[in-house]
């Protein structure tokens, strides 16, 4: 059995422990820091040839967000999803059915605007505050109509 010294007791007192120059074991220290350290001074080339290839800019205030404060952020709803959850709506007693046709009222389920993605396959009697001019169309296609309380289709 070879009994062998560790590599770190060997080299203790020899400063570089047999890495050569100091900084070359120590993580970062050889490729100038981590991350998007030395951008603005010795990675500065690097800045340039990614704002060549990527035509972004690297630094600085661009663009404009719109304070949260003065965003209208209106509940929507699609027919799609009204559709597939007007008879759940219907034994929770949200909805009411007379006949064959559903009598949906969104300002009640906490919905501001009607949206059009998907299809709708029953009745639906809708009173909404909002409604796009493709979902008042769809809706009607399948034999129901849109109230709008609010606005006008837009």
């Amino acid at each position: 059995m070879i009994r062998k010294r560790k590599k770190v007791r060997r080299m203790r007192g020899s400063r570089s422990h047999g890495y050569g120059v100091v900084k070359d074991h120590k993580g970062k220290g050889m490729s100038g820091g981590a991350g998007n350290a030395g951008r603005f001074s010795h990675n500065w080339i690097s800045v340039i040839k990614e704002a060549k290839l990527n035509r972004k800019k690297f630094s600085g205030k661009y663009g404009f967000i719109r304070p949260q404060k003065y965003l209208k952020k209106s509940p929507t709803i699609n027919v799609s999803h009204l559709n597939t959850s007007v008879e759940r709506l219907v034994k929770q007693q949200l909805v009411t059915k007379d006949g064959d046709v559903f009598n949906v009222d969104l300002d009640k389920l906490g919905y501001k605007k009607l949206l059009s993605q998907g299809e709708v396959t029953h009745k639906l009697n809708i009173t909404v505050q909002k409604a796009t001019v493709k979902a008042v169309k769809k809706v009607e296609a399948a034999g129901g109509s849109v109230t709008l309380t609010a606005e006008q289709a837009e």
